[in-house]
């Protein structure tokens, strides 16, 4: 039990570092291989935003029983929405959020193009990986628990949840 505890405070005080703290131990060592990790704990119901190779995306981690979690996933090209899919999310060994989309279904104006792209998430750093192997890094974005601002969670939730759903 003790074990367990220190891990999830490990896995909240990655997202808390200020900006300008040496890098986190998350972010160290080799690169995560996204969606291609074992769960190691459950992932906690979040908004995730970021910019990545000239998009931007938008990932709703959902609420469920059990270490694996229900995700959606919203990519946009200058505004526009882009492609979206369904996906899942857990905690890796190293406390990493993953995003897992491996062959997942896509929806959107892009999806007939568009290779689904799995996630993993450091405290200040992210990597992608789509089914081909093509990854990339970017910078962590913004991270919004469920827990600090359940309206605005729920909000997201219900908007990725009609763009994906409404498409599949």
């Amino acid at each position: 039990m003790r074990v367990l505890t220190l891990v999830l405070c490990a896995m909240a005080l990655a997202f808390t570092a200020e900006p300008g703290d040496a890098p986190a131990a998350i972010d160290r060592g080799p690169p995560p291989k996204p969606g291609h990790d074992a769960p190691a704990a459950a992932a906690e119901a979040c908004v995730l935003r970021f910019d990545w190779d000239g998009y931007r995306t938008i990932i709703v981690v959902g609420e469920g029983v059990g270490m694996v979690k229900p995700a959606w996933v919203t990519t946009y090209k200058d505004g526009e929405f882009h492609v979206g899919y369904r996906a899942t999310a857990f905690r890796d060994a190293r406390g990493r959020l993953q995003i897992d989309a491996r062959h997942a279904r896509d929806v959107g104006p892009q999806s007939e193009s568009w290779i689904p792209d799995s996630f993993a998430f450091g405290n200040k750093v992210l990597w992608t990986l789509d089914d081909q192997g093509s990854g990339h890094t970017a910078d962590m974005g913004e991270l919004l628990a469920a827990t600090t601002d359940r309206a605005a969670w729920q909000a997201e939730l219900q908007r990725v949840q009609a763009l994906i759903e409404g498409g599949l």
